[in-house]
């Protein structure tokens, strides 16, 4: 239950938005879903990324003779 003053604030401000989930749980969750390329991975997952996401990716080494 809100107090007077709290009742005040809110009709003062208009503040009819919904609350948001902040979370580094729900940032996580919102990037990964997004479907941008990601930021960070391990050089394996970068392998999978690419393999599933449909992208050529040349794995050979340039030292080769």
């Amino acid at each position: 239950m809100k107090t007077r003053s709290q009742k005040i604030i809110d009709g003062v401000l208009g503040d009819n938005s919904r609350p948001t989930d902040n979370s580094l749980r729900a940032k996580a969750l919102r990037r990964a879903m997004a479907g941008k390329t990601p930021r960070t991975l391990t050089p394996w997952e970068w392998e999978e990324w690419y393999a599933a996401n449909g992208e050529k990716v040349d794995f050979s080494s340039k030292d080769k003779e």
